[in-house]
């Protein structure tokens, strides 16, 4: 299901992020050992999200903080921030936030 910039959504507890030598980094906890074809590297702006997904704040605060922070476009920051939140679903790091 796709989401929507009113819904909310929290990091799992199942992946980490790091800021690494100038980089920004997902690092999926496993049980059976590490897997380096696992380690997602973010771009400044999927940092920027996903420091923001706080389980508190809506999609549209998000995207807001975008048009302010990058000088961008609210349509841009908006497209951009659903393609992100979209991956991240899928590779489960993030989960909607319960109320």
């Amino acid at each position: 299901m796709a989401a929507t910039l009113g819904q909310v959504f929290a990091r799992s507890a199942r992946i980490v992020g790091r800021r690494i030598a100038g980089e920004y980094v997902l690092v999926p906890l496993v049980t059976h050992g590490a897997d380096l074809d696992a380690i997602y590297n973010l771009n400044a702006v999927g940092a920027f999200i996903w420091e923001r997904l706080d389980g508190r704040t809506p999609g549209s605060g998000i995207v807001s903080a975008l048009t302010d922070a990058f000088a961008v476009d609210a349509d841009r920051a908006r497209a951009d921030y659903l393609e992100f939140l979209g991956q991240l679903q899928t590779l489960g790091a993030v989960e909607p936030a319960t109320p």
